[in-house]
């Protein structure tokens, strides 16, 4: 693993996928696809956009209403 990051086969963890959606929330409660371009503009991995796509087409009042709905996500590592 590249010590800058996670790799292409890392897997995902709710910390990763909350550092790419958290712009999102800014403004108004997004949708998916308000995720989905915060994740576009944060260069999120492939299997960011395959989490977002998981989601059911509402809008989302917070980072934790998102991961409420991707109970399968681990925390991940924690920064020093």
């Amino acid at each position: 693993m590249d010590a800058a990051g996670p790799n292409q086969t890392t897997p995902l963890t709710a910390r990763e996928l909350r550092e790419h959606i958290e712009d999102a929330f800014i403004s108004v409660s997004p949708t998916v696809v308000d995720l989905l371009d915060a994740a576009i503009r944060s260069h999120a991995r492939p299997v960011v956009f395959a989490a977002l796509n998981r989601l059911p087409p509402r809008r989302f009042e917070s980072v934790a209403d998102v991961l409420r709905e991707l109970p399968d996500l681990p925390d991940g590592p924690v920064n020093p």
